[in-house]
């Protein structure tokens, strides 16, 4: 677990990380005063039951509740793991937000990997002010994928795909990261968009090297790698089949 050891610094900073870490075997948890951070914190296997005041609920695998600072709750369950992000920052901002003493959430499918690098981030060679502009991000972004109405799968892939399409891209991993499986995001994609996911990935990449060698001058066979292209010969067929020339002659 990292933990943020210099109480001091929330006079000075409007966004302070204080810990971040996860527990494979979470214990039981009385707080009748509450926590002195704010908390972000989800369940990664099992089921816990949460308490606030007289609400009560249970959370399972992939669910997470925020609590504000200083509101009593207690949780408890048996073989369940968690993850948290705890931080200290303006009640004012949380109060433009909308967030109320406590919030439940859907885990977004990104939010263990970014956790993970927040963490590695935190606990190795950063400062307060480096952890301070990356926890803010983290906490800004997680609040922004849990308040914003939920967007179309369709969509949610073509977002990853503009991201990554310069990776290795495979069905599995695009249906992982987007939280289904490969069956269901094909069907699904198919509904929405009328075409594929790997449609879709070979047309972004396509877009993405005529501009490369428009207004570069990688070789041709860079732009075919920087776009994704597993050989060059690949990537002039594909470019080929869309485009009507090869990679060459576009650029000429």
């Amino acid at each position: 677990m990292f933990a943020e050891i210099k109480r001091d610094t929330d006079a000075v900073f409007p966004f302070v990380l204080t810990t971040v870490g996860d527990n494979d075997h979470q214990d039981p948890m009385l707080r009748p005063e509450g926590f002195n951070s704010h908390h972000f914190l989800w369940l990664k296997t099992g089921k816990g039951s949460f308490r606030f005041g007289e609400d009560r609920f249970e959370l399972s695998a992939g669910e997470g509740v925020f609590i504000r600072a200083g509101v009593p709750h207690s949780y408890e369950g048996k073989n369940f793991a968690t993850a948290w992000c705890t931080f200290l920052m303006s009640d004012a901002m949380l109060d433009h937000l909308g967030v109320g003493d406590y919030m439940r959430f859907r885990v977004p499918a990104d939010l263990n990997r970014e956790h993970e690098q927040l963490y590695r981030f935190s606990v190795g060679d950063s400062t307060i002010l480096s952890r301070s502009t990356a926890g803010y991000t983290f906490v800004m972004e997680l609040f922004d994928a849990i308040l914003t109405p939920t967007v179309h799968l369709s969509e949610r892939v073509n977002r990853l795909l503009e991201r990554r399409y310069a990776e290795p891209l495979t069905l599995d991993l695009i249906a992982e990261e987007v939280g289904v499986d490969r069956f269901a995001l094909c069907r699904c994609y198919k509904r929405e968009r009328g075409g594929t996911v790997m449609e879709e990935l070979n047309r972004i990449r396509i877009a993405k090297a005529k501009r490369f060698l428009k207004y570069s001058t990688a070789s041709v066979e860079s732009v075919g790698r920087m776009c994704g292209f597993e050989s060059s010969s690949y990537f002039g067929k594909r470019f080929r089949e869309a485009v009507g020339c090869t990679p060459a002659e576009y650029r000429k």
